[in-house]
């Protein structure tokens, strides 16, 4: 039986499956804390990396600072030219991260070329085109059991002009969200809160009709599903997940001065457990070999700082 809006404002009071740390009595401390924190890091998120083969200690803790602070840090490789995608899996695999979660525009390697592409079936997906993205968690239409919990966005080469990206921590998303309105987090915790219809147009049985919240936890661990397509996507019908959408949508809009925002450069790249961001369109180049090129990696793991000390 769906939830009303009487049973959502009790859940909300009795903060029934929160962790402890984001319950009510806890909330202002954590939140006060981990605000702070997120603050300072994001003021300096890069770590510059010598050897993506062979991470130092010190670049290790150092990703092991901002991904605990943020769950996100920008890599900055030296020698951006020696990197390929050999040398990307042997970096994400030294975050913990196993082989990327396919898809159907990966190669075999797991990894996606973003980039321009004007195959059919590269057309029907915003990310291989130059149009801007709008704000989206990865993977938000697969099922729970293979949820996209870390990404990795590796630029080859940018585009001639912006292509910027914008990232912001989606527990910081979630507490600007639960001081407008706690029964806002919990509406948007309901297990049939974000429905994404079967992808038809790829085929039959690529993938089917998948429900699911926006936020849920894994133990302490927040996790986020989410996107701001107008289209293909089907919210519950209910009073409060409308009104929480509207939220969480001005917080996404309004969020300049805690989002990251960076034009990832040749050799650089974003690692993260699957943070909310969203892309600018961009002006590419003419020549092939010189158009914008991203190499894009989804896992179903996640960074944890443990691995990375």
């Amino acid at each position: 039986m769906p939830l009303c809006e009487s049973e959502i404002t009790r859940a909300a009071r009795t903060q029934s499956g929160i962790p402890a740390h984001l319950r009510e009595e806890n909330f202002s401390r954590w939140w006060d804390d981990r605000l702070a924190r997120y603050r300072g890091a994001i003021e300096d998120l890069s770590v510059e990396i010598d050897n993506p083969l062979k991470l130092s200690a010190n670049e290790r803790h150092a990703l092991a600072a901002r991904v605990r602070d943020t769950n996100m840090a920008i890599y900055r490789c030296r020698q951006p030219g020696n990197v390929d995608r050999a040398a990307i899996q042997a970096l994400t695999s030294q975050l913990g991260l196993g082989k990327p979660d396919s898809n159907l525009c990966a190669a075999d390697d797991g990894l996606s070329e973003l980039e321009v592409n004007h195959s059919p079936t590269h057309q029907r997906y915003i990310p291989y085109s130059n149009r801007p993205i709008g704000w989206h968690t990865d993977g938000y239409y697969h099922t729970p059991e293979r949820t996209i919990r870390a990404m990795t966005l590796h630029c080859v080469r940018p585009a001639i002009s912006d292509g910027t990206l914008q990232v912001i921590d989606h527990e910081i998303v979630f507490g600007l969200l639960h001081r407008c309105d706690p029964r806002y987090t919990m509406a948007l915790s309901q297990s049939d809160t974000m429905t994404i219809p079967a992808n038809e147009a790829a085929g039959s049985g690529v993938r089917a009709s998948v429900s699911g919240p926006v936020f849920s936890h894994n133990g302490d661990v927040l996790q986020m599903r989410y996107s701001a397509r107008k289209r293909n996507i089907i919210w519950k019908n209910d009073s409060v997940v409308r009104e929480a959408i509207a939220a969480l949508q001005e917080i996404l809009d309004s969020c300049a001065e805690l989002a990251v925002t960076h034009r990832l450069l040749s050799g650089e790249g974003l690692v993260c457990n699957n943070v909310p961001h969203r892309r600018d369109g961009f002006t590419d180049s003419s020549q092939p070999e010189c158009a914008r090129l991203i190499y894009r990696g989804r896992y179903t793991q996640a960074l944890t700082t443990m691995v990375l000390r």
